[in-house]
């Protein structure tokens, strides 16, 4: 570690709390991430918080373009010296949330924990191909939590509504410098291989929002209430046809949240026909 202390200090900076940010120095784990993605030179791998570019260099080697995203100016800006001989590394200075993801790429990162949530949602909402991560241990079994146990929430529903987890292996705090608090796991993300038919998708996400705010509540109540703040005219036939309502939210699997959605989404659409009708 004092070789990474020595090469920070040449930077001029520390690492800096507010950005999370906690370097991979474990050569052997960047290998396994590394391997977990399963590169070739025809791959385009997106890797966001390189920090001191250990993983960058390990991802050159492997893929045919990488894309690497710094929120800090600093590093950005030493990394950018660093790879310029590296005519496929592309460092990009900026926040990798707004930045919109390419389609088919890969991501392979140690991104830092404070953006994991915002990051997971930001990977499912583009056309990736492939995500290799490494993320706190506690986070990943959210995202890999099956319906009815106490990890299991909105985030988990919306990402298995889009993608299949896997836990691939923990990872000691120990391979990081600073070292963090907690420990981290290996998981890989994969696009549905049959994607789930989705009649609104913002709909989707505001009703999984919503009903996670009361996740222990049987349904019945809960969806009334939704249905009510949406002003639905079709409360009650919606209710007849659920037959969910006595399980609690969080009982709900992501099929099951999302047959729920594609209902109310219909319903509501014949609604504002009928009433498109009656006006003309």
């Amino acid at each position: 570690m004092a070789w990474v202390r020595r090469e920070l200090n040449q930077i001029g900076i520390p690492p800096l709390k507010r950005f999370g940010q906690h370097f991979l120095i474990d050569r052997g784990v960047r290998e396994r991430l590394v391997n977990a993605a399963q590169l070739s030179n025809a791959d385009t791998v997106l890797e966001v918080g390189p920090g001191l570019g250990f993983l960058t260099s390990e991802l050159a080697s492997k893929a045919g373009v990488v894309i690497a995203i710094e929120k800090d100016r600093t590093l950005a800006d030493y990394l950018k010296n660093k790879f310029l001989q590296y005519p496929n590394v592309q460092i990009d200075q900026g926040d990798a949330l707004s930045t919109p993801i390419p389609s088919r790429v890969k991501i392979v990162s140690s991104p830092p924990y404070n953006i994991s949530s915002k990051l997971t949602l930001h990977i499912i909402a583009s056309e990736f191909s492939h995500a290799t991560l490494l993320l706190q241990e506690e986070f990943v079994k959210r995202l890999i939590a099956t319906s009815g146990s106490k990890e299991y929430g909105r985030l988990t529903v919306m990402l298995q509504v889009a993608a299949e987890p896997q836990y691939i292996e923990r990872v000691s705090r120990s391979a990081f410098y600073p070292r963090p608090r907690v420990d981290s796991a290996l998981v890989t993300l994969t696009p549905r291989a049959v994607p789930l038919r989705i009649e609104d998708r913002a709909n989707l996400t505001e009703l999984v929002r919503t009903l996670f705010t009361q996740r222990r509540r049987r349904l019945r109540g809960v969806l009334m209430r939704y249905l009510e703040s949406k002003r639905c005219s079709r409360s009650k036939d919606i209710l007849s046809q659920v037959k969910l309502t006595e399980k609690r939210v969080y009982e709900l699997s992501p099929q099951e949240f999302v047959d729920l959605s594609n209902l109310i989404a219909g319903s509501m659409q014949s609604s504002d026909r009928e009433s498109e009708s009656i006006g003309d």
